[in-house]
């Protein structure tokens, strides 16, 4: 499953993609890659919906992964220590081949 997201990710939203990833995985979506080349900012929110889409596809054998993501983004996950919990990979193609 590839998400493709825009804009900013913040509290004001995180709420809904996280009950659209857990609504995918309690279907079966245990492979989901988000496309983050769209999004101008995340929160800690939205950080905290990417560990928690992680752990739930982790425990059933499946994988999140982060492609796309702007300098300023990888700033961000690189600094928060997120970057060492997911694959990130530049572009959606290294994603599917990861």
């Amino acid at each position: 499953m590839v998400m493709s997201l825009v804009g900013r990710i913040d509290a004001s939203n995180s709420k809904d993609l996280e009950e659209q990833c857990l609504d995918m995985i309690s279907n079966g979506e245990i492979q989901i890659i988000f496309d983050l080349t769209g999004v101008s900012y995340v929160s800690s929110a939205a950080l905290r919906v990417f560990l928690l889409a992680a752990k739930r596809t982790g425990t059933v054998k499946g994988s999140v992964r982060l492609c796309g993501l702007s300098a300023t983004l990888r700033d961000v996950f690189d600094i928060s220590g997120f970057s060492k919990l997911f694959v990130i990979t530049v572009t959606l193609q290294e994603a599917l081949l990861a």
